[in-house]
């Protein structure tokens, strides 16, 4: 009998992320704006690591932070250090790549990502924009935009609307995040699946569980998905046995898998380039594999780079190319230039 493991997962309908030490390291974010904040105020720069106890990972109350702040660090008023407080990490947030690649996996899957978080709106929005996460999920929910906070089931009603989803299934949407009062719990309270981030962390709750514990958020993704096979370029297991000392498992696709396996690696190579910035360098590179993906897909087809390099120039002088940046608006106008 197969293993649950073997077992294909019917797809996820929504996924829920949390953004705070889930998506991003709010708390190394954190750690530089509390370190600026001691340097430009002649604090001792060791009073970061009493800073970082009393905000336990953002979730302890501004005004109180701030009270022991004050009284710590007499001259400095607690107005000051609220402000501070609640300018928060947003300047100096950041998006691992793997993070980042981990996202748009889900979105060449097919499977909506909405991230759901607690906090204020404008400093909770002003982390995923300058983390670049805006052009990499679906949409967001903020507690203090919709007045509604995790583990409250409104908040995750809201993020099945943000991507028009009449509903939440149940048995296919999933929540990731890092706070177990807040994620799992609300996930649980809901009926959701869960996947908690543990960051090396036990599970200590006792009257409730996650579907799942993961390491980090790469991990929890990998999970949500499922394993799945997919067409790489032919020397990469030889690199990954080089670089991570693994021996890569591989096949050689039959015909139509590797049709259907091409076609697969185009979708999420375009994928790739459309969530590119692009001034960016990184969206050349990302061209040169759609390149190679479209040349493998010409060769299966049995069409030759320079015949298909004919047919690109074939349609270029009987149709044109789009160096006039021409765009048609879908109407026709009432009178041309042969109408009178």
């Amino acid at each position: 009998m197969p293993t649950s493991r073997a077992l294909p997962r019917p797809r996820a309908s929504l996924l829920a992320v949390d953004l705070d030490n889930t998506l991003i390291n709010r708390d190394a974010a954190f750690r530089r704006t509390a370190s600026a904040f001691l340097a430009e105020n002649g604090l001792p720069e060791h009073d970061a690591d009493v800073i970082m106890e009393l905000d336990q990972g953002g979730h302890a109350p501004r005004p109180a932070v701030a009270a022991a702040l004050a009284q710590r660090w007499n001259g400095i008023s607690e107005e000051k250090i609220l402000g501070f407080l609640r300018r928060g990490p947003a300047a100096h947030v950041t998006l691992d790549d793997a993070v980042r690649r981990s996202l748009l996996a889900v979105r060449a899957a097919g499977v909506p990502c909405v991230i759901v978080t607690n906090g204020r709106g404008d400093q909770q929005e002003e982390k995923i924009r300058n983390a670049g996460l805006a052009g990499l999920v679906d949409g967001w929910v903020i507690s203090g935009s919709v007045g509604h906070r995790k583990p409250s089931p409104e908040i995750f009603h809201a993020a099945a609307k943000v991507v028009g989803l009449p509903a939440l299934d149940r048995g296919t949407t999933w929540m990731i995040g890092d706070a177990a009062h807040a994620d799992v719990r609300g996930a649980v309270d809901l009926g959701i699946h869960s996947v908690w981030v543990s960051g090396g962390r036990p599970w200590t709750e006792s009257s409730y569980w996650p579907t799942h514990i993961a390491t980090d958020v790469v991990e929890a993704i990998a999970h949500v998905l499922g394993e799945r096979p997919r067409l790489v370029r032919d020397r990469i297991p030889a690199w990954l046995l080089e670089t991570e000392g693994r021996q890569p498992e591989v096949y050689e696709a039959a015909p139509a898998e590797y049709r259907a396996r091409l076609r697969e690696a185009l979708r999420e190579e375009v994928t790739a380039l459309l969530a590119e910035d692009p001034a960016a360098a990184a969206a050349g590179e990302q061209l040169a594999e759609i390149l190679e993906v479209v040349h493998a897909l010409a060769a299966d087809l049995g069409i030759s780079p320079g015949a298909l390099q004919e047919l690109r120039r074939g349609r270029a002088e009987a149709r044109g190319t789009f160096e006039g940046r021409t765009i048609w608006t879908g109407r026709y106008a009432a009178r041309g230039p042969d109408r009178p």
